[in-house]
């Protein structure tokens, strides 16, 4: 007798375990990859999704409380995630993050998972889907042009006690930056004070900054570099025509003359005039 008692309280506890186990749940979520510039201000936020399935038995209750953590990838640091370019060293890498939602963050602690209640409506297997944004600061220090890349592991678990691991995956996100070149410090007036029929030239320029992807050559030119304001003939040149990029901000000059001895067409004390010109960088 005491013998079949221990069988019986032993299966009891089997058939409590089986029910225990009985959902299961998988989770998949979707690779994300970003085409970025880093000489632009604007952070780059980039859509990806994430799906959750579980499954029961006709026996388990019929919702399922979850939560989806994410972890910080292969090489965070510095308060971010970060992406490194593919055979290059460990220092050539963008910043980036998770987020839930603009403004709130996705990581693996209380406040930042993703929560949820799965609803079965009397059916053996259900899902929900949700998204997520990769967001990448603007105006990072630039590295050289190519596919940066990290992974990044999420874990699925029962929002509750106790926390039972349902399933964890990993994604990756790759971003490709291109060879580019941006005018990062737009250039001022070229203000000229002239005389009529002053000895001497008048002198003025303007400075402008260029910023470009590491050991990327670039041209800069004008629309024209000469032309006649209130009958005054000036002229304009570029202190450099081309130069070669190095991830900073370069500053280069646009430099104005009016030569001397010129009447103009000035009928008052004081005349006033302006021109548009146009600055090109090519690369």
């Amino acid at each position: 007798m005491i013998a079949r008692r221990l069988l019986g309280l032993a299966a009891a506890a089997l058939c409590a375990l089986d029910a225990a186990a009985a959902i299961t749940c998988s989770v998949s979520v979707t690779p994300v990859t970003v085409v970025y510039d880093p000489n632009s201000p604007v952070q780059n936020v980039t859509t990806g999704s994430y799906t959750v399935t579980c499954n029961r038995l006709a026996s388990d209750p019929d919702t399922l409380d979850w939560r989806l953590g994410v972890n910080n990838g292969l090489q965070a640091g510095g308060g971010y995630n970060r992406v490194r370019r593919s055979g290059g060293p460990a220092n050539q890498r963008y910043n980036y993050d998770t987020y839930r939602s603009p403004g709130n963050l996705w990581g693996n602690t209380n406040p930042t998972r993703f929560t949820g209640t799965l609803v079965f409506g009397g059916a053996l297997t259900a899902s929900v889907s949700g998204a997520f944004d990769i967001v990448l600061p603007g105006s990072q220090p630039v590295d050289p042009a190519g596919t940066y890349t990290d992974t990044l592991t999420v874990t699925l678990r029962r929002n509750g006690a106790p926390s039972t691991l349902y399933d964890t995956a990993s994604f990756g996100v790759t971003v490709i930056t291109t060879n580019s070149c941006q005018i990062s410090l737009p250039p001022g007036d070229v203000s000229f004070n002239y005389t009529a029929f002053q000895a001497g030239p008048a002198l003025a320029s303007a400075s402008y900054g260029v910023r470009c992807t590491t050991a990327l050559p670039y041209s800069m030119a004008l629309d024209a570099t000469s032309g006649t304001m209130l009958g005054l003939s000036y002229s304009l040149s570029l202190s450099a025509a081309s130069s070669t990029g190095t991830g900073a901000t370069q500053t280069h000059t646009i430099d104005g003359t009016i030569a001397g001895g010129q009447a103009g067409t000035c009928a008052t004390a004081v005349c006033s005039g302006s021109q548009t010109r146009t600055l090109t960088v090519s690369w």
